[in-house]
């Protein structure tokens, strides 16, 4: 199956407008593409690395925990939150995130209290920043260990992404 990695910054507002398209895109072709999305720390902090990076890589990191199916909506919700509203990144954003989609504050901030949350965070952080391609957000399409950078601009992703992609089970192919 093929898999695509968006590589973020919840801080950024380019990265925002990217979840928003990748959320889309996982709507729609998530039967047949796996998802996964790596924090990649803040923009505005040197390297990536900083306070606000690993506050909310272990935020990020505590609400994927709690509902692992729903990363790509926890994305989109925690870039709403940070880049689009400007909110400051407290107990009361984690709660409404979770409120949101539907889960339970209290697993997530069980989670965060995890005792490895810091360490699993900073290992989120690196490797967003190996795989983060240039200063803005990141979309990478694996498919037979062939790793593509995609845009995200304001090219429609799924019309970039639906050739690339094998036929779906029981699909018709032109003979």
């Amino acid at each position: 199956m093929a898999t695509l990695t968006f590589v973020f910054d919840p801080y950024s507002p380019p990265s925002a407008v990217g979840a928003t398209a990748v959320l889309d895109l996982w709507h729609t072709h998530r039967s047949r593409v796996g998802f996964r999305a790596v924090h990649a720390g803040t923009q505005s902090a040197h390297f990536g690395l900083g306070p606000d990076s690993d506050r909310s890589a272990r935020a990020f990191s505590a609400l994927r925990a709690a509902a692992p199916q729903l990363e790509l909506p926890l994305v989109h919700e925690l870039h709403q939150a940070l880049a689009a509203r400007g909110e400051r990144l407290e107990r009361r954003v984690l709660t409404d995130i979770a409120h949101h989609l539907g889960l339970d504050a209290a697993t997530v901030f069980e989670q965060l209290r995890h005792p490895q949350r810091r360490q699993l965070a900073r290992a989120e952080l690196q490797r967003g920043r190996a795989l983060q391609l240039g200063n803005g957000p990141t979309l990478l399409f694996e498919h037979a260990n062939i790793i593509t950078s995609l845009p995200l601009n304001d090219s429609p992703l799924s019309a970039i992404i639906d050739p690339m992609l094998p036929p779906a089970e029981g699909a018709l192919t032109a003979a």
